[in-house]
């Protein structure tokens, strides 16, 4: 009798699939991880400026130079964030948020960044981020 040999692994053609799966998710990660890193950086910018607008009376025009000179300092041009198309707080000329209510004060960024992926394929990214002062009495 003839004993039938089954073949045990993956062929070539698989392996060669995977190695392309992985390296397309890589490049993916390569080409979005500065872009988050540019947020978490715009988040910890908004972050440190509604501490000091905890022990500082602030207004408007005065956040938003402090907050463009906060990323000056990452390397982070203030004038080439565009403005979310999904903004529905904010006006759609400005990407800075500032509202000044009885209790508090609302700082935020709303932008979005277009990375060119592959031939006409781009990754629209929104971000948004928004933190409440309370304001002292």
């Amino acid at each position: 009798m003839k004993s039938i040999n089954r073949q045990a692994g993956i062929s070539f053609i698989v392996m060669l699939v995977l190695v392309g799966l992985f390296g397309y998710a890589i490049y993916i990660g390569i080409k979005l991880a500065p872009v988050y890193m540019e947020y978490f950086s715009i988040k910890s910018s908004i972050d440190s400026l509604a501490d000091e607008m905890k022990t500082r009376n602030i207004n408007k025009n005065q956040a938003k130079s402090l907050l463009s000179k906060r990323l000056d300092a990452n390397y982070i041009r203030f004038e080439e964030l565009k403005p979310s198309r999904d903004a529905c707080d904010i006006s759609k000329k400005d990407i800075f948020q500032f509202k000044r209510t009885k209790k508090d004060i609302v700082i935020g960024i709303s932008y979005e960044k277009r990375v060119p992926m592959v031939a006409n394929v781009d990754a629209l990214l929104n971000f948004e981020h928004v933190k409440s002062v309370p304001i002292k009495q």
